[in-house]
């Protein structure tokens, strides 16, 4: 295996199966006390390494590095708050439900549902092994409007836009594979919530989820999050990871948070790769610094400022004749 200079742990491990080069293939989950990933050794030559740093390790997994060469020297940086629901100790959603939600929450979201349900043709669909290739590129379609709505609502730029088709390629096949699903609800034959989630033994990685503006009344997130739990429990789901970012949806719905961190591997004997680490090193550790003090993340959003960058953009950008 070639030694990249980027890795994006979490992502690679659900999305494609794949443990960077400089832990061992075997990842254990800590919250379950499972093995969650158990995969074939790759053959890489760690003693070439200059610089490299991996992203997104959750401090839930259990790893192992693998040994390297006296010359590689190692750097771990907290980065990131992570949450997740751990539903391993409770039997179905209202248990579930019933510890984390207030009285107030429970009967609230209950009403929201069947309000919804009175006043619109709803029905709940989830996509988890099989799909037709033409239902899904009509449903992937209308999950990037949906998604382009609300962050234009929100007036926040999304990341994930930019990489839709690669998403795209990617989700259909793991599908179908039973490593990734989509869950939508729909208002006839018209989609109003859908989102997609990887999936790894009992774990699920819930990666991406909006809905259509018009519904925001119903308070669709919370539906949404309720028809998956039932649909995630009932398939033997024990962790369901909403990943990074304190939100007030994270707060309210998961019962764990965790910290991230970033890996640097280094050349230490390599003056140009030591003052790169150290440089890399000492920005992660500003960035986190800010966060704990909620200047980056909330008195700063980065967000929102691409988003105002790029309208001005669009703004100041002559259009085509």
């Amino acid at each position: 295996m070639q030694i990249e200079s980027k890795y994006r742990f979490f992502f690679d491990l659900f999305m494609k199966g794949e443990v960077s080069p400089f832990f061992e293939n075997q990842v254990h989950n800590q919250i379950t006390d499972k093995p969650l990933f158990n995969g074939e050794e790759q053959v890489t030559n760690l003693g070439n390494i200059n610089f490299s740093i991996v992203w997104d390790v959750p401090e839930y997994l259990s790893l192992t590095l693998k040994k390297v060469v006296n010359k590689i020297s190692v750097k771990k940086i907290r980065q990131y708050k992570g949450f997740l629901l751990d539903l391993s100790a409770c039997a179905n959603v209202d248990q579930y439900l019933s510890t984390q939600l207030s009285s107030r929450n429970r009967k609230k979201l209950r009403s929201k549902k069947r309000k919804l349900e009175v006043e619109h043709e709803i029905r709940y669909s989830f996509y988890y092994g099989n799909i037709e290739k033409e239902l899904y590129d009509l449903l992937f379609s209308e999950f990037r409007l949906l998604l382009e709505r609300r962050f234009d609502e929100k007036k926040v730029y999304n990341n994930n836009l930019n990489s839709w088709n690669y998403y795209y390629e990617l989700v259909y096949p793991l599908i179908l594979e039973k490593k990734a699903s989509m869950f939508a609800i729909y208002d006839g034959d018209r989609p109003i919530t859908i989102s997609l989630h990887f999936h790894l033994t009992d774990t699920v990685f819930s990666y991406i989820q909006t809905y259509d503006i018009q519904y925001s009344q119903y308070n669709m997130g919370d539906i949404s999050m309720f028809k998956r739990l039932e649909y995630f429990m009932s398939e033997g789901c024990k962790v369901v990871d909403l990943s990074m970012g304190e939100t007030d949806y994270k707060m309210k719905w998961c019962n764990n948070h965790y910290s991230i961190y970033f890996y640097i591997f280094y050349n230490h004997r390599s003056l140009k790769s030591s003052l790169k680490a150290i440089t890399e090193a000492k920005k992660l550790q500003l960035k986190q610094f800010l966060r704990d003090k909620d200047i980056l993340g909330k008195m700063i959003r980065l967000d929102k400022l691409k988003y105002r960058f790029r309208e001005l953009t669009n703004k100041t950008t002559p259009s085509e004749p």
